[in-house]
């Protein structure tokens, strides 16, 4: 499900590039500079699908003049037209009636499906040891347990139910760059939207329907200007899943490519991935937890835990894995997919390929991680929570009694011999 409904986005490239750019541009010496015969829009042409059609295409080639940087297609999709209505509930003439006759059996539990993995000749996922698998599909099933009790009614209701008190109350508010956004500092709307429990177009009207009651609302404060646009945050980031869903229409199997997409940056990628075999032990480290990065590990641990983690730390264990131990981004992308519980095979590959310098991103993004800890959680209480090293380990005599605590969780391995 998409912000942008297909068959609205343009089909030809020179609509696209009409609606990302829609002012002339001017030359130095003020006067328009006239389009070039490529860039003119037919106005003639309609460029939109044809919308009597039963089927939306969705095919590579019907996206192939799609902007490849971001921030090109959101403008683009934005111009294009406004977002759609929320569709009423679908009649039952048009809802599939039960098959008689045909037995549907039971559906597979986690552990069922799994076990062909497991038992196979490897004997091991990525190559990681099994013990460790073993623990991920136990800390699910756990976590699942409540869930599987409630109808799917009420949990489209806990839902929607979810979304309207964080927009109302929280999403002004959050600092959603944290490494630790548990305090209501994210959404925690990616689960319900990688299940389709709730739409992208439900979250905008819902927060056009606050930001519309707020504007009649008089704020003798005057900030009431500033208090919508804290909220559209939840919009932009729909556009940004929408960038990840239609790149991936229309890069089809290239998604899964080790390079998706022509840089727009200077290319300053490795020529090739270390090998597999013989970048194993440190896919292993960096899957389980052990590359000795606080904010890195605690991330990990998170994630095998509770199968979320947050964009920032997200971001961070990309460029590390990529960047600094230059392995295959794909290693990571598969282990997320494995590991989280919003898994949505467009996000996560998108956000990998992006990040990892492979994907349509205008610049080259290598994040310093000691850096971005001592910024995004600065006093360490994320990197603590999560990294229970830090409970079995001595600090070093000179500094049993050091001041700077927060520095023992950022750099430890200035403060302990054992690190």
């Amino acid at each position: 499900l998409t912000l942008a409904h297909p068959d609205d986005l343009p089909n030809l490239q020179c609509s696209w590039e009409s609606l990302t750019r829609p002012k002339e541009k001017k030359t130095k010496n003020g006067k328009s500079r006239k389009k070039s015969p490529q860039n003119k829009v037919n106005e003639v042409e309609d460029y939109y699908f044809d919308t009597k059609s039963k089927i939306t295409d969705v095919s590579p080639s019907r996206f192939q003049g799609m902007p490849s940087i971001m921030g090109d297609f959101r403008r683009a999709s934005r111009a294009a037209g406004p977002v759609r209505r929320l569709a009423g509930m679908p009649s039952e003439s048009l809802i599939a009636k039960a098959f008689c006759g045909i037995e549907s059996g039971e559906i597979p539990s986690l552990e069922d499906l799994i076990l062909p993995l497991t038992s196979a000749p490897s004997g091991s996922i990525l190559g990681l040891p099994s013990a460790l698998i073993s623990h991920i599909v136990q800390s699910s099933i756990d976590r699942n347990s409540e869930m599987q009790q409630q109808s799917l009614s009420d949990y489209e209701d806990h839902a929607m139910q979810h979304l309207e008190d964080f927009v109302t109350k929280y999403a002004a508010l959050a600092d959603r760059s944290l490494a630790d956004v548990s305090q209501n500092d994210s959404s925690k709307l990616s689960v319900n939207l990688a299940l389709g429990v709730l739409s992208p177009r439900q979250i905008y009207h819902c927060v056009k329907s606050h930001q519309s009651k707020m504007e009649k609302t008089e704020n003798q404060k005057g900030d009431i200007n500033n208090y919508i646009r804290d909220c559209s945050w939840l919009i932009s980031h729909m556009e940004m899943r929408d960038y990840f869903l239609f790149d991936s229409f229309r890069n089809g199997p290239k998604s899964y490519h080790t390079k998706p997409h022509k840089p727009k940056h200077l290319d300053v990628r490795p020529e090739e991935w270390l090998p597999f075999p013989q970048g194993l032990d440190a896919f292993n480290r960096w899957a389980s937890g052990q590359t000795n990065l606080p904010l890195v590990d605690a991330g990990i641990n998170e994630l095998i835990s509770t199968g979320y983690t947050s964009n920032r730390v997200r971001q961070n264990m990309a460029s590390v894995l990529s960047k600094d131990l230059k392995l295959d981004w794909r290693l990571g992308a598969e282990w997320f997919q494995f590991c989280l519980s919003d898994h949505c095979v467009a996000a996560n590959y998108g956000n990998w390929a992006y990040f990892s310098g492979v994907g349509g991103d205008p610049k080259n993004r290598h994040f310093r991680t000691i850096s971005q800890a001592w910024r995004y959680d600065s006093e360490g209480k994320f990197v603590r929570k999560w990294n229970k090293k830090f409970d079995s380990l001595k600090l070093k005599d000179d500094y049993r009694h050091h001041s700077e605590r927060y520095e023992v969780a950022l750099r430890p391995w200035d403060f302990y011999d054992d690190w």
